[in-house]
């Protein structure tokens, strides 16, 4: 069976916007000294090695030069302190996430999944995630009958035909459980829910970055109050205001 494998692509553009409002909304959801669980449906590697040739050359390696003036971003500020030296290593999602709630001394419950073999065992001896190996939509919704909600991130390798469909499925269903869902895809490949829901919409040429093939990516967002909604906004426009005038 074939899997989809991240480590040439890690850091690319996709990567660098999906991230920066996933420790956004990490930032606004964790509270000190509570308890929070954060599901995802395809997590990949805890961390990947960044080596020439590969995507992040255009992604985070563009914005490495100036990455003193995004410390204030917590993607940025974390990526910084994991590499202080230059860049060498981009830590997957989960691991951006568990980081996260280190600084903000939140207790975090940590589930994550994926169908790639050995994915599992770069997870294993990994402290404080739970790992199912297996399908992360089936499994999602498994937890999402059992679980007090949190955050979600969906984020499939659309390599499979169903993998739209699942994603606004498990997308609605954890909206309506009172989760917090962050939807992550390519402009390119016309997503359409049924429902309206709050995009961020990044164009990679507009900050300087080169997707190859890819325009642009969307991190579709529900199940979010007025207050995060906001907090996306303001420093989505930041973002492209710091690295514009450069």
């Amino acid at each position: 069976m074939h899997h989809y494998d991240h480590r040439g692509h890690a850091g690319n553009a996709g990567d660098v916007w999906k991230h920066l409002l996933l420790l956004e909304a990490a930032s606004c959801l964790f509270i000190p000294n509570r308890c929070f669980v954060y599901a995802e449906s395809h997590v990949g590697r805890p961390e990947y090695a960044l080596c020439t040739p590969g995507d992040w050359v255009g992604g985070i390696g563009k914005l490495w030069p100036i990455l003193p003036k995004l410390k204030n971003f917590c993607y940025f500020d974390i990526l910084a302190e994991l590499n202080p030296t230059g860049p060498k290593r981009y830590p997957g999602s989960a691991v951006l996430v568990l980081e996260a709630a280190k600084r903000y001394k939140t207790d975090l419950q940590t589930e994550i999944w994926d169908a790639d073999p050995e994915v599992a065992a770069a997870w294993q001896g990994f402290s404080g995630v739970r790992f199912h190996l297996g399908d992360g939509f089936s499994g999602v919704e498994s937890l999402l009958e059992c679980s007090p909600p949190g955050l979600l991130l969906i984020d499939p390798p659309y390599i499979d035909p169903s993998d739209k469909r699942m994603a606004e499925k498990l997308l609605f269903m954890a909206r309506d459980l009172g989760w917090v869902v962050l939807w992550w895809y390519m402009m390119e490949t016309e997503m359409t829910p049924k429902v309206r829901l709050e995009k961020f919409e990044l164009e990679f040429a507009k900050i300087g970055l080169d997707g190859g093939r890819w325009k642009g990516c969307v991190v579709a967002v529900a199940g979010a109050g007025d207050e995060l909604l906001c907090h996306f906004r303001v420093q989505s426009d930041r973002l492209i205001e710091i690295i514009s005038s450069r």
